[in-house]
């Protein structure tokens, strides 16, 4: 039938039409727990939901109980089975193939969705997640619910408060998610927790004093300053996130990929091409990542592709002794540090 996106689902459940399956996948927990709850509402009764309703684990159960519960005639309204974290490429062949007959031919009277709680569906081809995927596509409906933009958090973030009884302009909420991070459920519990202790008006003081600053943010701003040659704030970042007992490798990873961003960048501009190119040079991972890119674009034209081409060495060069040597991770992220600032005033 389709794939759509989380932001389509309303105007598809609207239409008073359920499929027989639906894979609700994606890179947001947040959204895709809002989906289920979405079909939940639409497609179960009001009166005693639980008759017409049964839930799996995918871990642990059998192909032939899902089929069982799918082809159990339903009361009232359309039967729902609900599948959590059913990894296809873990069932071995006779399941798989019993699998394959199911979606091939599922039954009009049972809604069927499987729900990905942390197995994350593979776009890779001949992948059996992936085929899995093209099945349930052909026969119903995958609900993909990828992160929003920021613009889009933000607005999530302004209708939350506005529930909770509180306000919070645009531009605050656009801060709290370069703040805080695109996580969804994080922000909106710091949200809940700013509205219990402010009320009415959510500030830009309030977030600062008592919202947490992302992994991701902090990542970001140590690259930043080794970037801009920036040492003391570099090693006060790094010296926060040691305090926090933050992985090495989680700090690094991040790090590589502003580090990353900004080689292709630096490469794309050679090439005569724009951040607009990025997406079809470079891969999906771009869209929607104007900012950061025009950040990329910028602070490359500073270095030469060379020292860019060294740093990313180094990172990887790094990444590979946290997870090989016993030296401690935060020893060799300072070594690392200082390393990057040598190479700098070598290919200045």
């Amino acid at each position: 039938m389709s794939e759509i996106q989380y932001t389509a689902l309303g105007a598809h459940i609207k239409t008073g039409v359920p499929s027989p399956l639906y894979l609700l996948c994606g890179d947001d927990a947040y959204l895709r727990r809002r989906a289920l709850d979405a079909l939940k509402a639409a497609y179960l009764p009001d009166v005693l939901p639980e008759f017409n309703y049964t839930e799996f684990d995918g871990s642990t159960c059998s192909v032939e109980e899902i089929a069982a519960a799918a082809e159990t005639l339903p009361m009232m309204a359309p039967r729902m089975v609900l599948v959590k974290d059913l990894d296809a490429a873990a069932i071995g062949a006779t399941q798989y193939r019993k699998l394959e007959s199911l979606l091939g031919a599922p039954y009009d009277t049972c809604v069927l969705i499987f729900f990905n709680v942390s197995v994350k569906t593979s776009a890779k081809a001949g992948d059996k997640q992936a085929a899995m995927r093209n099945l349930i596509k052909k026969q119903g409906t995958v609900v993909n619910c990828k992160t929003p933009s920021a613009a889009e958090i933000a607005d999530i973030l302004t209708a939350a408060a506005k529930e909770n009884g509180a306000s919070l302009s645009r531009a605050d909420a656009s801060y709290m998610v370069e703040r805080c991070g695109t996580d969804i459920t994080n922000l909106l519990s710091e949200i809940a927790k700013l509205t219990a202790m402010y009320g009415g008006k959510i500030t830009r003081a309030a977030i600062d004093r008592h919202t947490t600053q992302s992994l991701d943010v902090k990542a970001y701003l140590l690259a930043s300053n080794v970037i801009a040659g920036k040492r003391r704030e570099a090693f006060g970042i790094l010296e926060d996130l040691f305090a926090e007992r933050t992985e090495p490798v989680a700090v690094l990873a991040i790090m590589a990929g502003s580090f990353i961003d900004l080689y292709r960048a630096k490469l794309a501009a050679a090439d005569r091409k724009t951040a607009d190119d990025m997406p079809a040079l470079f891969g999906d991972e771009y869209k929607g990542k104007e900012k950061r890119l025009s950040f990329a674009f910028r602070d490359s034209r500073r270095y030469s592709p060379e020292l860019l081409r060294q740093w990313c060495l180094l990172l990887c060069r790094t990444d590979a002794q946290l997870k090989s040597s016993r030296v401690e991770g935060t020893i060799l992220l300072e070594k690392m540090l200082t390393e990057m600032f040598l190479l700098a005033e070598r290919y200045r």
